[in-house]
């Protein structure tokens, strides 16, 4: 999986980074919430994926990329997350690469 953020306050073009976040360096227990939060969304169904329009320059965009090794699927969002399901996925997402960082 893999999470992009754009944009903000001081954003800079091209200074960006993509964060991987492996699903093998989780925990079991971490990989059945991953796949719950992942379930929830409904982040395989391509028909419910779509790319949310962003206004406003300040505004962070989130696009998180999940791989399932045969599949390539993407969501595209941006602040203020406003669907419940898709804060609690990114929410889970950013911790644990936070903790990777650390």
């Amino acid at each position: 999986m893999t999470l992009r953020t754009e944009g903000g306050l001081a954003y800079f073009p091209g200074m960006t980074k993509s964060h991987v976040l492996d699903s093998t360096s989780l925990s079991p227990q971490e990989v059945k919430e991953l796949q719950r939060l992942l379930d929830k969304v409904r982040v395989f169904d391509h028909s419910l994926l779509s790319k949310h329009t962003c206004r406003g320059a300040d505004q962070m965009h989130y696009m998180l990329t999940v791989d399932d090794g045969a599949n390539h699927y993407s969501l595209q969002v941006c602040d203020p997350v406003q669907d419940p399901q898709i804060k609690a996925l990114l929410s889970f997402v950013k911790d644990r690469l936070r903790v990777k960082r650390e």
